[in-house]
């Protein structure tokens, strides 16, 4: 790993391992001891509280130097009970095994919050360039996964699988932009697929960014509702001179069927954002809202008519 990654030039290598795991705490620790100014390069993480040793390997980077948080996959979750603070430009926080080829492994690190209130990762404001990939991160009830502060821009988050838990009459989106948080980013190749919760209501499920969010990118990622819950919204990108693209969705053959659920508008755009090249299995008109008709949608593509032709039904 240090060798390949030090082929493109990252800062420090700090590795996060899980305790459970203890012959990679020995291989690491043994391969990796503390640098002659006494910072640690490997932090272990207790079955309960693990969000206590990635903010450590956070907090030993350094901004603008291209460090490097590797978390390792484990048969443990990773429980996070305090919100990671992501604060440092330039920083990577990366598990290499989730990185498939155009979507997540999901099994690998897995990183949930068991409190109430308490998302995954909470990017502070004026935060840049960082990345997040790799992980499966699973949101406590009713709470997003990822939050991005006002003034937080050029993020890349991409490859995570996101198991979406539901309940009751209160939801969340998985990422959350405030203001203009997420501005000159993307949001890609993540999978979303509702994992828990019966016949619940999302006003937006997956991404929630707002018109300050300039050119935000929200492209090429996958999105599966079942389980009679219902997304109202699945990604609402309001970001001025947005792009969301090549995304896919599914309603897992709709609410007649079972485990099927409900997709109202897959995608919702403001007048300038654009849509290119997204397709739904989902029932017609569902697809997108919002926008501009003739110049902000091309080659969008909802459900077939009937499951025996090849003519699909094209959104303005």
């Amino acid at each position: 790993m240090q060798s390949a990654l030090n082929s493109f030039g990252p800062g420090k290598i700090f590795y996060v391992v899980n305790a459970a795991d203890t012959a990679v705490v020995q291989y690491l620790e043994t391969l990796f001891p503390p640098d002659g100014d006494g910072i640690r390069r490997v932090f272990v993480a207790t079955s309960l509280t693990a969000d206590v040793a990635i903010q450590s390997a956070l907090d030993a980077c350094v901004s603008n130097r291209n460090d490097y948080v590797v978390i390792m996959p484990s048969s443990t979750n990773y429980s996070i009970t305090v919100s990671i603070a992501v604060n440092k430009k330039g920083v990577h926080i990366v598990c290499p095994t989730g990185l498939g080829s155009t979507f997540p492994i999901g099994n690998t690190a897995r990183l949930k919050s068991i409190v109430a209130a308490t998302p995954v990762f909470a990017i502070a404001a004026s935060t840049e360039a960082v990345e997040i990939a790799g992980f499966y991160i699973k949101n406590y009830t009713a709470v997003a996964a990822i939050t991005i502060a006002t003034g937080c821009s050029a993020l890349n988050i991409h490859h995570n699988m996101f198991p979406m838990v539901w309940s009751g009459a209160s939801t969340a989106a998985s990422i959350v932009g405030a203001g203009s948080g997420g501005a000159w980013g993307s949001i890609e190749h993540n999978w979303w697929i509702s994992e828990s919760g019966t016949s619940i209501t999302a006003a937006i499920a997956c991404v929630d960014l707002q018109a300050q969010a300039t050119g935000a990118r929200v492209c090429h990622n996958e999105i599966t509702i079942g389980d009679a819950n219902i997304a109202t919204i699945c990604i609402s990108n309001q970001a001025v001179k947005g792009r969301t693209d090549f995304n896919t969705f599914s309603e897992s053959g709709g609410s007649g069927v079972t485990s099927g659920g409900t997709i109202t508008n897959a995608i919702s755009l403001p007048v300038n954002g654009v849509a290119i090249g997204n397709r739904g299995a989902v029932a017609s008109g569902e697809l997108l809202s919002g926008g501009t008709a003739a110049t902000g949608f091309c080659d969008n593509l909802d459900g077939r008519s009937t499951a025996g032709t090849d003519i699909w039904n094209l959104e303005a």
